[in-house]
């Protein structure tokens, strides 16, 4: 989904009454303020053209929205306001304060603001905005505050992206398509019905990291479609069950060079199928349903799409495990067939997959099947990825005390629709992070450790690419 859009009476009047060119404009906010007993005080300032019509907006949300093309990190939320709006001094610059009297709600809330200028050289002829900056206000003597003005130079690590001025955000969300086929792998010249077995079938495939073109950044897995060398035949199954998950099996198909027997034959899918599930995490359906095939559906390049699944969120480094689980069904005929390779030519082991197959005279119910056959043939896939999780960690934080008590942090954060920001915390009582606490989510888990470190795992829309975006991070301690 796109960021909500908004009308342009929802901008002061006097950002329509002149077309002043605008060469250059900065807004700058204090990344934290105090809560004391007089109350709380934010300075801001905006620099910009002298003569340029100007409003200086604040709100309590960080949106974004989009207007007429500009991207503004306001929510545009009943609590918006107008600081200032006028025209810049000769001097170029503009400041004030937001001043509020004492009040407990304001703990953790975060201010955000920005300007917007009338500028006939912007993209849509109108205005532009300046960028944006937020202040937290907090409530403890001390404070941890990080304002992402540089997180590269400041010593970030990550994948992230600071490609908004003063800010950090989520990586690019990025596609790729892979294809099963092992260069060790010898084609089978044979399609093979199962899965799409009309006798019904429970069938396992594994395939490791490098199957799968991994390289250990999480991913969704957004799409499977499977080979078929010739034309299709019209079929169709009542009831198809898929499911994917990450599994504890690595088949190593290394044989030897005297016999050119497997030296791992064990190393493959179990022939029990819950033996292949990670503990407490076995694989998630992510399609249920019927599946019809017809001609058409055969794509140029041989594949045929499996139904349209829900994204399976794969870790970028464990083997996969498909498994399919195919009720028995009178009316298909299973004249379709799944083409692959063999691993390893000299015996049926490893277990690439593994196999509860019906025949005419015996069917197999998958929901009852325990055990199948394993052999090393492995079905030539194509699989479609999506990254939308990236990450930074921030080096260590001194916060100047001995013996801090961290409080509950608060963020200053743009979250386009469908994203979100995860934060963990550790401490240690090393600036080098010798001997350091666990992960958690609260900074709790440092008290009395002068060091501070947290790491951000950002997650980006699928299907707006929308990253989310964190102004200002503000860790309150006593």
């Amino acid at each position: 989904m796109n960021p909500a859009r908004i009308s342009p009476a929802h901008l002061p009047l006097c950002l329509a009454v002149m077309t002043l060119p605008v060469t250059a404009q900065t807004f700058r906010m204090d990344p934290a303020a105090a809560l004391t007993s007089a109350g709380v005080a934010i300075t801001y300032d905006l620099t910009a053209t002298p003569g340029t019509v100007f409003s200086i907006l604040a709100d309590l949300s960080g949106g974004p929205v989009d207007l007429f093309g500009e991207r503004l990190y306001l929510g545009f939320s009943p609590t918006i306001t107008t600081l200032q709006a006028g025209t810049v001094p000769a001097a170029g610059l503009v400041a004030g304060t937001i001043t509020a009297p004492p009040i407990a709600g304001m703990l953790g809330l975060a201010v955000y603001g920005q300007g917007v200028v009338i500028d006939s050289a912007a993209p849509n002829s109108l205005f532009s905005g300046t960028n944006a900056e937020s202040s937290v206000i907090y409530g403890t003597p001390f404070a941890l505050t990080v304002d992402f003005d540089d997180p590269a130079t400041a010593g970030f690590t990550g994948n992230y992206s600071q490609s908004i001025a003063g800010h950090i955000s989520g990586g690019a969300v990025t596609y790729r398509t892979h294809e099963t086929i092992a260069p060790q792998g010898l084609a089978f010249p044979l399609p093979l019905q199962n899965p799409l077995n009309p006798d019904g079938c429970r069938e396992q495939m594994v395939f490791r990291a490098q199957d799968v073109g991994a390289t250990g950044d999480p991913e969704l897995i957004t799409a499977i479609r499977w080979y078929s060398a010739t034309g299709l035949m019209t079929d169709s199954f009542q009831q198809i069950e898929l499911a994917v998950g990450h599994t504890p099996v690595h088949p190593d198909y290394t044989v030897s060079n005297w016999t050119a027997l497997p030296l791992f034959p064990s190393s493959g899918l179990d022939p029990t199928f819950v033996n292949n599930y990670v503990t407490g995490a076995p694989p998630q359906t992510v399609f249920q349903g019927s599946y019809d095939i017809l001609p058409a559906m055969r794509r140029v390049d041989g594949y045929v799409p499996l139904p349209v699944i829900t994204p399976f969120a794969y870790d970028g480094s464990s083997s996969l495990l498909l498994e399919f689980r195919v009720t028995a069904d009178p009316t298909a005929h299973g004249l379709n067939g799944m083409y692959g390779q063999l691993m390893v030519q000299s015996s049926p082991m490893p277990a690439a997959r593994n196999t509860a197959g019906g025949t005419s005279t015996q069917t197999v119910d998958p929901s009852q099947a325990i055990m199948g056959v394993g052999d090393n043939w492995m079905a030539n896939l194509q699989v479609e990825f999506a990254r939308v999780e990236t990450n930074a960690q921030s080096p260590w934080l001194d916060c100047g005390q001995a013996a801090p008590d961290y409080t509950a942090p608060s963020i200053a954060a743009s979250l386009p629709s469908g994203t979100s920001v995860q934060i963990e915390y550790r401490g240690s009582s090393s600036q080098t992070g010798v001997n350091p606490t666990a992960w958690s989510a609260t900074p709790d888990i440092a008290d009395g450790e002068r060091y501070l470190q947290f790491r951000m795992t950002f997650l980006a829309n699928q299907l707006s690419a929308e990253v989310p975006v964190v102004d200002t991070l503000v860790v309150p301690f006593n």
